[in-house]
Parts: structure tokens; sequence; C-alpha cells
């Protein structure tokens, strides 16, 4: 158990997490990108919200997310020429915003074990803060790829950034999140303890390193964080 994990003299000290697809569901930024933003470029340029859908669908195709561009919404709100604000988008679709079940409970555990926890995203910050307020109060830094440090990815320089900024070696770090290469792989490369958050388990159970592979939160705290060397 997670107590004795602490116990065993293994020297871990922070958790980390990714936030879209592991504290919280996707139907909050599915909802501002593919529906809030393509309805009030409908509505400025008198087309279907299908035909706006299409357009605005390719706009975001033809950028791609190998752009920061690609992730920071004041910059699409200007390019489609739209008057609404983030704001307004994001008060539109609050009730969107799904922290999946156990979150809170495993947050809890942890905080009270002692462990320092903070948010490795690769999503742009605004998003990342108005989707975790209501547990906001479990995390000590909150971390940005692309609106902290200007990346598109969660690269090995990210990790090690994070890493300097905590103020912790990475092999006092668990990362958990459900992005294969970035979230599992590329922490993992720079020494840290990752573990491949598999809601629904969508990659079968016959995978490499299936040990740690996770389908929710709560088997984090019956697992031992040893890194597998």
């Amino acid at each position: 158990m997670l107590r004795q994990v602490r116990k065993s003299g293994n020297g871990i000290k922070v958790f980390s997490f990714d936030v879209d697809g592991t504290l919280v569901s996707m139907r909050f930024a599915d909802c501002v990108w593919l529906q809030g933003i393509p309805e009030a470029y409908a509505a400025k340029e008198g087309v279907s919200f299908e035909q706006a859908f299409d357009f605005v669908k390719s706009e975001y195709d033809k950028i791609g997310d190998n752009r920061v561009e690609w992730y920071k919404m004041d910059y699409w709100l200007q390019k489609f020429g739209l008057s609404t604000t983030r704001e307004e988008l994001f008060g539109k679709y609050k009730g969107e915003v799904e922290i999946y079940e156990e979150v809170e409970s495993v947050l809890k555990v942890l905080k009270a074990e002692g462990y320092k926890l903070v948010i490795s995203s690769n999503a742009a910050i605004e998003f990342i803060e108005f989707q975790i307020r209501p547990i906001r109060k479990y995390f000590s830094l909150v971390f940005s790829a692309t609106s902290d440090f200007g990346e598109v990815k969660k690269s090995n320089g990210f990790y090690a950034r994070v890493c300097e900024i905590a103020d912790v070696k990475p092999h006092e770090v668990v990362h958990i999140g459900d992005h294969w290469v970035f979230d599992f792989v590329n922490p993992r490369e720079i020494g840290m303890t990752a573990y491949f958050l598999d809601r629904g388990r969508k990659r079968g159970r016959s995978v490499k390193n299936e040990e740690f592979v996770i389908s929710d939160l709560n088997e984090i705290l019956d697992k031992e964080v040893n890194r597998d060397n």
C-alpha cells in the first residue's frame, strides 16, 4: 500500500499528473474547441454549424498540434474575427467540466501522506486552471508545456525543468498520464517513475511494461513505486 511505499525508503517526494484524460475528461475542451468556436463563427458568417465546423476544423488542421498557436485560444478568436471571449466560452461550458470520480479521493490520500502534488500538462494554462478549480488546493505547482515553456509536447527537457523548479531529482518523482510517449516514455527516459493511465484498457492487457499500466488512479495507491531498471 502507499503507506508502505513511503516507509520503504525509495525516496519518492512528488506525484505529477497530466490533466486531460487523467484528472478530467475531454468533454469540456471538446465543447469549447469543436462546438463553441464553430457556433460563434457560424453566427458571425451567417452559415450553418456544419459549414462552420468544417471550416474551423480545417484551419485547426492547417496549423497542427506541432505549433504552439494551436493551443492558444486568443490566437483562434483573433484569427476567426470572433467577438466572443475566452471567459464567455468557458462560462458557457463550465457544466461540461468532468473530474473523474476517483480523482479527489486519491489526491487527498497522497496529500495526507506528505507527498507534493504537481500538474504537468500540455494544455494551455487557462484550460488547466479552469478545469481543476475544485481540486486546485491539492497542487503545489502547475506546469503547462505550451504556456510556461513554449513547448508543444512534453519532452524530456520539459520534465527536467519541472524537476528543477520543484527542487527534486527525477528519481524522486512519479508521473501519471494517458499518453504513451509524452506521459510514460519521456519521463522514464530521464529517470522518473511513470504510470500510463489507460482508462477502459484501450491498449489491452498484453502491453510492454504492463506493471506500469493502470486503468484508474486508485491503482497507484496499491502500487509500489519503484522504478524498474
